[in-house]
């Protein structure tokens, strides 16, 4: 196919929530406007809980079909150029997966998470399509040159066309802090209270944005009269850019253990102008620079300092305030997010389809396709010794084995998975 020449795209997710949903859309809509010839298509292997993005691509003139049979997703992907799997571990992509072999396509891979620590990516999976793509160069290995097939970095950013620059000034005054994100453990750092309990400023109080629901004691902690009314809680919001808008201060404390790649909600932050303090995790130091966009701290003492600074010198929030908005809008473009995205589509275009087979590399049943992207946490699922037990791996969701659980009830070894978990350290099941 030459440059220029039609072809159809299948995308194959899971779901269209959240950040893969909106950079999805974004990017869709972004070809129909520029008369691309990508003619491209979705199959959501399950129903979304909120349809914003799925509207969006069908308003742009996206088809998008939900939960179709074993046979129209087959028809699909026979008749697609380009296959796109969008990868995280989710327990339906995995299913997919596995059954999928014996019927050749051309596979590009694109993973929404590191690998850097859950859930891993195993060597053999970024070998197998015909291109892998990784959503931060911090996933990149020097083996991956070896492989044979294209391992290359597309950035998973929806760009900021619905996130406006904000006017803002060197203002002196109470700053406004907040928060936009999910509040569970495996992204917010599990002992974020003693951070925000270490500022010593009067009038000091974070606003949090996200779904209380998915992390209740939390919540509840966070309402303890001994932190002194520094926590709000809003819940979900669907207008970030209204949020961001009312914010000096991004406060983005998050896990060590993580499993963010391009970390869409800093970036947006950081587009409007709100000023970011991360903490020094490989992630956010690839998108903030110390002391030019932002501040990287390293614990609560830290943290605190970091605050009354910021505080105590407007002028200086204000240039890190334009550097980081100015770098992000640049850096993190939509343009090229869909630019690396079609690059890869033209090295892939000229290969011959072939079909695959995932069951040496996951295996044939639910608890197989689940330890094969444990890595170091698999032994917290056996019966000897772990020395690890991070709260993510009791979550609901992200990948966990109560997320696999919740699509495969029946399966005994995924069951007996749970139970050697919920056995240790207390714990009782999912958070």
């Amino acid at each position: 196919m030459g440059e220029g020449t039609p072809f159809r795209l299948l995308h194959v997710v899971p779901h269209l929530g959240g950040g893969v949903g909106r950079v999805l859309s974004s990017v869709a809509a972004l070809r129909r406007r520029s008369g691309s010839p990508v003619e491209e298509r979705f199959v959501c292997l399950e129903a979304p809980e909120k349809s914003r993005y799925v509207d969006i691509l069908r308003e742009a003139g996206v088809p998008v079909r939900i939960a179709p049979g074993a046979r129209e997703l087959e028809e699909e992907i026979r008749a697609a150029d380009v296959v796109q799997a969008e990868w995280w571990n989710h327990p339906l992509t995995a299913s997919w997966l596995a059954g999928v072999h014996g019927l050749d396509m051309r596979l590009v891979m694109w993973s929404h998470t590191s690998g850097m620590h859950y859930p891993a990516i195993p060597e053999a999976l970024v070998a197998m399509p015909h291109a892998f793509l990784f959503t931060t160069p911090l996933s990149m290995r020097p083996e991956h040159a070896r492989f044979g097939n294209l391992v290359a970095v597309a950035h998973s950013s929806g760009g900021f066309d619905d996130f406006p620059p904000v006017s803002r000034a060197a203002t002196s005054g109470p700053l406004r802090c907040g928060y936009l994100g999910t509040l569970n453990f495996a992204k917010l750092h599990p002992e974020i209270l003693r951070f925000l309990s270490a500022v010593d400023l009067p009038g000091f109080v974070v606003d949090f944005h996200g779904d209380a629901d998915s992390n209740p004691e939390w919540v509840r902690k966070s309402a303890d009269p001994a932190l002194g009314g520094r926590v709000r809680i809003h819940g979900f919001t669907d207008r970030p850019d209204l949020a961001l808008r009312d914010m000096d201060l991004f406060v983005y404390l998050l896990s060590p253990l993580h499993y963010g790649t391009t970390e869409n909600a800093l970036l947006e932050a950081m587009a409007c102008g709100v000023v970011p303090i991360v903490l020094d995790n490989p992630v956010e130091r690839t998108i903030v620079r110390h002391g030019e966009t932002g501040l990287i701290v390293a614990d609560p003492d830290g943290f605190a300092q970091a605050v009354a600074w910021l505080h105590d010198h407007p002028e200086e929030r204000l240039r890190m305030s334009r550097a980081g908005a100015g770098e992000v809008r640049r850096t993190f473009a939509l343009e090229e997010t869909e630019r690396r995205l079609s690059d890869c589509y033209a090295r892939v275009l000229p290969l011959p389809k072939r079909a695959f087979d995932f069951r040496p590399v996951i295996g044939t049943t639910p608890a197989s396709w689940f330890l094969s992207c444990a890595g170091r946490y698999a032994d917290c699922f056996g019966e000897g010794p772990c020395a690890l037990l991070p709260p993510f791996l009791f979550e609901k969701s992200k990948s966990s084995v109560f997320h696999y659980l919740r699509y495969f009830a029946e399966d005994s070894e995924l069951q007996r998975l749970a139970g050697n978990l919920t056995r240790r350290n207390g714990h009782v099941g999912p958070s």
